[in-house]
């Protein structure tokens, strides 16, 4: 790992917040280093208060950010004379260290504090940096792990045991610090968890953690612990109806919500998913637990839905109220045919579980090739999937995005009125599939929850391709847009499969062609409306259609609508 500081980033102008947030961004662009709002940084600096009294603050990484495009606003302002006497108390719950943190701050408006600000507190540097760097997880997540970590850092770094984040990690660390710490101290590793790394200034504190995590990576290369397995697939044949056989199964495990499913079969996970002890590395547990809030505490290998959601229970039966919280539908699917299959509530978080599980396969990899794999108990990873699940019902419940975990096919995107409908449908949080002959509909929405792709909207062949696009990238199609024309015979089969009411959407300027298209899909028993684009329509109608394009996919009409500017 190299260091990518550059002094010419930087100008004479650039305060300490300024360099926090530069430190910040170049450790979090690594994704090595921290994922998904994992890790958090701090600088202590002397301000003034509003009697003209010098003090010191602490500006610490607020919870949840994301390392990697945080800004002077994204770290919360906290008086240290104000939390560090908190370490003198005893047995303070994560909500009363939280709610002394708010307390603490000098701007009420700031985020809420990182539930480890008071570990950035104890420790006596400027700067402090924490990251889950996954070549220092695979060092220590092993059977015998202090001893590799004690072979690789000697006594440059402190070793801490697992605590949970909070207040009882804060205390242990503290002794440590108290009892152990020289002027050599770079760091101090906590084990299952991460690493601290921290400087005089920030480019020491930066520095630092690039050459401990460096270290890291060097043992694991020493040790022929560094390469990932392999594998190559067989020609790709068509699964795209596999795929959403297993989003449905997923989904009524799910309590019968929809899901986005997004499927990776790079050699890396091939390799992963077809290994022989696979049933005993996956099962064990995530490297660390921040990464269990994206994808559970295991995956499911195989396609038995029904048999995880009933073992699963069973595990969250443990903790009262968790199984009211959180279903029984797994986040990951290794399968030696599909590979690594991701799961979330949108594209968003399937995308974010895939990025974590990726990262879990190279960990539990290399930890196995230096060692043999060692995950937390499980009682210890339970607390973070309870998160996940409260993060999961905000999302569910966001009224502004009904259409969440659905997936809409739109023929003929890249029109006014097919782009007016795509955005409308991406707005209620919807993942859409754009097809249209146009190049143009493959850049006409940012991914992740838009796909377009280039494609004869007539040619079978071309559209039978497309859906086993959409299918590896989301799961499935549940709802359509197209022209009375379109093959919809192609989509059947997939509907079939939708864990969700199928709704059709019919365009054309002809309403004879739509009230027999109309009448033919309700006579399959499909939930369909027709759109007659008169007039103007087909060019002025994005205004109306945005304005429909809820309530139609929200409701069954069965009914003929007239758009006429």
């Amino acid at each position: 790992m190299k260091s990518r500081w550059n002094d010419a980033d930087l100008t004479a102008q650039n305060d300490e917040l300024d360099q926090l947030v530069y430190l910040s961004r170049l450790l979090g662009e690594d994704h090595s280093l921290v994922l998904l709002g994992g890790g958090n940084t701090s600088a202590k600096v002397r301000e003034r208060n509003l009697h003209g009294e010098e003090e010191e603050i602490l500006y610490v990484k607020g919870s949840g950010s994301s390392l990697e495009d945080v800004n002077r606003d994204s770290f919360s302002p906290v008086r240290l004379q104000q939390v560090l006497p908190l370490l003198a108390l005893h047995g303070l719950s994560t909500p009363v260290l939280m709610n002394a943190f708010s307390c603490a701050m000098t701007r009420a408006k700031s985020p809420t504090p990182s539930i480890e600000t008071l570990l950035h507190a104890l420790l006596p540097f400027p700067f402090v940096t924490h990251t889950h760097a996954d070549s220092l997880l695979a060092v220590g997540n092993t059977e015998h792990g202090e001893e590799h970590i004690r072979d690789v850092y000697g006594d440059d770094v402190l070793v801490v045991p697992f605590r949970s984040s909070g207040f009882d990690l804060a205390q242990c660390c503290a002794e440590a610090v108290r009892r152990k710490m020289t002027s050599k101290t770079a760091g101090i590793v906590l084990m299952h968890h991460g690493i601290f790394a921290f400087g005089a200034n920030a480019r020491e504190a930066y520095e630092r953690m690039i050459a401990l995590v460096s270290r890291a990576e060097d043992y694991l290369k020493a040790n022929q612990a560094w390469e990932l397995p392999q594998k190559q697939g067989s020609p790709r044949h068509q699964q795209g109806l596999e795929i959403a056989a297993l989003r449905q199964a997923v989904c009524r495990q799910g309590n019968n919500r929809p899901f986005i499913l997004t499927v990776d079969d790079s050699p890396t996970a091939l390799a992963f998913a077809s290994r022989p002890d696979v049933a005993d590395i996956s099962q064990q547990g995530p490297a660390t637990p921040h990464h269990a809030i994206f994808t559970k505490r295991v995956p499911l290998l195989g396609r038995d839905v029904a048999a995880y959601g009933d073992s699963y229970r069973r595990y969250l039966a443990a903790l009262t109220g968790a199984v009211e919280r959180i279903d029984g539908a797994p986040r990951i699917v290794l399968d030696p045919e599909l590979g690594l299959c991701a799961i979330g509530v949108n594209a968003f978080y399937a995308d974010a579980a895939a990025e974590v599980y990726r990262h879990t396969i190279d960990i539990i990899s290399r930890a196995s090739a230096l060692d043999r794999y060692r995950a937390l108990p499980a009682g210890e990873i339970l607390a973070a999937e309870v998160e996940y699940g409260g993060f999961e019902h905000k999302v569910r419940d966001d009224e502004r995005r009904p259409l969440s975990g659905q997936i809409v096919l739109v023929a003929e995107a890249a029109s006014p009125f097919g782009q007016a409908c795509s955005q409308a449908l991406l707005s209620r949080g919807a993942a859409v599939v754009g097809l249209d002959k146009s190049r143009d509909v493959a850049t006409l929405f940012p991914p992740p929850a838009y796909l377009g792709m280039a494609c004869d909207t007539q040619a079978p062949a071309a559209i039978a391709d497309a859906l086993e696009t959409a299918a590896r990238r989301y799961g499935g199609v549940d709802h359509v847009v197209a022209p009375a024309n379109f093959p919809l015979t192609l989509l059947q089969p997939f509907l079939a499969l939708s864990p969700v009411t199928n709704r059709v959407v019919l365009t054309d300027n002809d309403p004879k062609h739509l009230e027999q298209a109309l009448a033919k899909l309700v006579g399959q028993g499909l939930h369909a409306n027709a759109l007659r684009l008169a007039g103007n329509g087909a060019a002025a109608g994005g205004k109306l259609a945005a304005e429909m394009c809820g309530p139609l996919f929200e409701k069954s009409s069965n009914s003929l609508i007239e758009i006429n500017k």
